[in-house]
C-alpha cells in the first residue's frame, strides 16, 4: 500500500470504473492523488526493490532445499508469496550469463588442440635475440661466471635459421614463420648439407628433399582446406555458380546443397591462411548462443515431462513447463555458486581454499543430479521405482534433445560467420 492520500472521488482513473474502496475492482489500480513528488518516486522505487528481494530471497531459499515444492504450491494456486516463475527465469538467467561471460573460463569451451600456432618469427626477430645473445656472451666471458657454452648454442640455431630463411626465400625481413616451418627450413638446410657427404645415397637425399617445403610451399599446410572436398574445387562462389549454370537441371545441386557449398567456399577463402581464426570465431559465436540454446530447450524439456507423464491428467503442458523453469532456475543459481566460488579461488590463491571449493563444488554437482529425482517426487507425487524410471527416460531424452540443439546451433554458428 503506497502512502499517498487516497483520491475523495470515487471513479478510477485507469478505467473510470466506479470504486467502493482503495482499489478498483475492475483493473487493480490504487485511488491515489496522480501528482508525487520525488521524495515519494524515492520511496516507491526502494519498496519495490525490498518486495522484489524479499520475495526473491524466500522463493530461492524453498527452490534450492524443496525441490518440487514451489511448482506444486504454483499447482495449486499459492502463487502470492512467491516469485512469479517467469519473472524468476529472466532475473537468474540474465544475472547467470553475466557471471558466466564476465568470470567463467570459456577459452576452454570447443578448444581445437591440434590448430597450427599462431605465433611466428622471422629474420629480424631472429637478428635481434642473436644480438641480445651475443651481448650476454661478451658479459659472461668478462665476468667468467655465466657459463657460455648454452649461450653460443643458442647463437648458432639463430645464425643457422637466418641463414635458412634467406637461402629458401631471398633476403626478407618481412615474412613470419611458424615453428614447424622454421623446424622445416632447418631440416632442408641439413638435407642440402648431406648431398655434399660423400657416400651418401643420391636417392635418399632426393626422397627426403622432396618432402620438404620449397621457395613457394613453406606454408603449403596453412593452405589446406579444412571443409568438402567440392568446396575447395572452386575458388569462388561466382565460379561454382557458373559451374553449377552449365549442368542439366536434374544434375544441379539442390537449394540447400548450394547455400552449404558456397558458405563453405567463402569461409575457405577467408580463413584458408588461418585455420585458427575460423574456430575462434565459431567458438565465440556458439559460446554465447547457450542463452538461446537453453531458453529453447524449456519448451521441449516440458514436453519430455508431458510424455512421460502422458497418463496424469491432472498436469497440463503449462504444469510441467512451470516444473521445468524452476529447475532451469534452481540449474542457474548452484552453477553459478560455484563460478564465484571458483572466481574467489582464482582471486585468493589460498592453497587450502582449493580443497574447500573442491569438495563444494563436487556436492553441488552431486546434488545438481539428485535434484530432478527428488523434484519429481514431489511434484508428481509417484513411488521411487515409477520415479527412478522416469528419471533415468527423461534423463535419456533430454541427452538426446540437447545434442540435437547443439548440432543444429554449431551448423548454424558456423553459417553465420
Amino acid at each position: 500500500m503506497s502512502h499517498l492520500e487516497e483520491r475523495k472521488e470515487k471513479t478510477c482513473l485507469n478505467c473510470g470504473a466506479g470504486l467502493y474502496g482503495r482499489y478498483c475492482h475492475q483493473c487493480g489500480q490504487e485511488n491515489l492523488e496522480p501528482k508525487e513528488s520525488v521524495w515519494h518516486l524515492v520511496d516507491h522505487f526502494f519498496r519495490d526493490i525490498t518486495h522484489f528481494d524479499g520475495k526473491f530471497f524466500s522463493t530461492v531459499k524453498y527452490l534450492l532445499a524443496k525441490p518440487g515444492f514451489l511448482s506444486l504450491e504454483y499447482m495449486k494456486g499459492r502463487r502470492a508469496s512467491y516469485l512469479n516463475p517467469i519473472r524468476m527465469y529472466v532475473f537468474t538467467s540474465a544475472f547467470f550469463f553475466l557471471i558466466f561471460f564476465s568470470f567463467a573460463n570459456t577459452d576452454k569451451i570447443m578448444v581445437m588442440d591440434k590448430m597450427p600456432e599462431t605465433t611466428k618469427e622471422g629474420v629480424s626477430d631472429w637478428l635481434a635475440q642473436k644480438a641480445k645473445l651475443e651481448k650476454r656472451l661478451e658479459k659472461a666471458k668478462a665476468e667468467k661466471e655465466e657459463d657460455s657454452t648454452e649461450i653460443k648454442v643458442n647463437i648458432a640455431i639463430a645464425e643457422q635459421k637466418i641463414a635458412a630463411a634467406k637461402k629458401i626465400y631471398g633476403d626478407t625481413n618481412t615474412r613470419k614463420f611458424s615453428v614447424a616451418e622454421v623446424a622445416l627450413l632447418l631440416a632442408r638446410i641439413k638435407i642440402d648439407t648431406l648431398k655434399n657427404i660423400p657416400g651418401k645415397p643420391a636417392e635418399v637425399v632426393g626422397t627426403t628433399n622432396n618432402e620438404l617445403p620449397g621457395q613457394d610451399s613453406a606454408h603449403q599446410e596453412n593452405d589446406i582446406g579444412f571443409f568438402d572436398s567440392r568446396a575447395q574445387e572452386y575458388s569462388s562462389v561466382a565460379a561454382y555458380d557458373s559451374a553449377q549454370q552449365k549442368l542439366f537441371p536434374g544434375k544441379r545441386d539442390g537449394w540447400f546443397k548450394q547455400q552449404v557449398i558456397r558458405k563453405m567456399i567463402e569461409v575457405n577463402n577467408e580463413f584458408k591462411k588461418d585455420k585458427r581464426g575460423f574456430f575462434e570465431q565459431l567458438r565465440e559465436k556458439f559460446i554465447h548462443s547457450f542463452p538461446k540454446i537453453l531458453f529453447i530447450s524449456l519448451p521441449f524439456f516440458a514436453l519430455i515431462l508431458k510424455l512421460v507423464y502422458a497418463r496424469r491428467k491432472q498436469f497440463y503442458y503449462t504444469s510441467h513447463g512451470i516444473f521445468a523453469i524452476h529447475l532451469y532456475c534452481a540449474a542457474f543459481i548452484l552453477q553459478l555458486i560455484m563460478i564465484l566460488l571458483g572466481r574467489f579461488q582464482d582471486v585468493a590463491q589460498w592453497k587450502w581454499l582449493d580443497v574447500i571449493v573442491s569438495i563444494i563444488d563436487f556436492a553441488i554437482w552431486a546434488y545438481l543430479f539428485v535434484y530432478l529425482y527428488k523434484a519429481m517426487r514431489k511434484f508428481y507425487g509417484q513411488g521411487r521405482f515409477k520415479t527412478m524410471v522416469k528419471y533415468l527416460i527423461i534423463n535419456l531424452l533430454a541427452i538426446i534433445m540437447n545434442s540435437i540443439l547443439l548440432g543444429i546451433f554449431v551448423l548454424i554458428s558456423a553459417i553465420s560467420i
